[in-house]
């Protein structure tokens, strides 16, 4: 009898100590997701960036956009109106955000050059030489994009810079240039990385919400987006038929419907 009472309160000891130690497990925790932190949301149970830092970014962008195109059309006076609203938004975004992703080390040193960038090209406004604000402004999305990037925040301004860079190449191979002075090698070269660019522009999702755009805007991006992808498609014609003439005319043909499209996401002065 002694015997079966012990062996009885062995069952009982194992049950209760198996229990306790499956009740919570303390060796395992949930990871938390290190791609970006904001002060004003918590993060997405997917480690997707907070609807608010997006908003806010779409806001910002939609400031600079404005500076950078007027800065290029002799325009002062939109310039400056351009400007004190994209210091208004950089103020209130650097406020914000400046602290909000500590396990980044390149996270401050990317809004301190953003904002040494934007000050940079508001003096040169101040100064009247907008040429050289635009060229100021030009980093600004650069490290933007690297900032995004690098925090696997995926976001549709940036599709359009990477385009940008190889695009351009193509354009100055080609501008102002005689049909026997084009840079033919370099546009056959450079070409297939603008089209491998631009199909991660046409095929990306864009959030209407985010940029706040009406159902006549989206449309509007829509036709920007398909002007786009035919001046390349006859660029690559051109290419084809080893034509210079064509093919210089097609090259700096893609900067305008380019243009078109990224200012398009701007919110323009009166």
């Amino acid at each position: 009898m002694r015997n079966c009472l012990l062996f009885i309160g062995i069952i009982l000891f194992a049950t209760v100590l198996s229990s306790g130690c499956t009740s919570q497990n303390y060796g395992t925790t949930t990871p938390v997701p290190t791609a970006l932190v904001s002060p004003s949301s918590s993060m997405a149970p997917s480690g997707s960036p907070p609807e608010t830092l997006l908003k806010d970014m779409a806001v910002l962008d939609q400031a600079y956009i404005p500076v950078l195109a007027l800065t290029t059309q002799n325009d002062p006076v939109r310039s400056r109106k351009a400007m004190d609203t994209l210091l208004t938004e950089w103020s209130a975004f650097k406020g914000t955000y400046y602290t909000a992703m500590p396990q980044d080390p390149g996270w401050k040193p990317d809004l301190d050059t953003v904002n040494m960038t934007i000050y940079s090209a508001n003096a040169k406004i101040t100064e009247g030489n907008l040429s050289a604000a635009h060229t100021e402004l030009e980093q600004f999305r650069l490290t933007m994009l690297d900032l995004r990037t690098r925090n696997k925040i995926d976001f549709f301004i940036d599709k359009m810079t990477q385009f940008h860079d190889p695009m351009e190449a193509i354009v100055l191979a080609a501008q102002d240039k005689a049909p026997d002075k084009v840079d033919v090698a370099t546009i056959r070269q450079v070409y297939p990385d603008a089209v491998s660019k631009w199909d991660a522009v046409k095929t990306a999702t864009i959030d209407a919400t985010l940029f706040g755009f009406t159902p006549d805007q989206e449309q509007k991006t829509r036709i920007l987006i398909a002007n786009q992808t035919l001046a390349l498609e006859k660029l690559g014609t051109a290419l084809n038929s080893g034509n210079t003439t064509a093919i210089g005319t097609a090259a700096v043909a893609i900067k305008g419907p380019f243009s078109t499209l990224f200012s398009s996401f701007g919110k323009f002065p009166a």
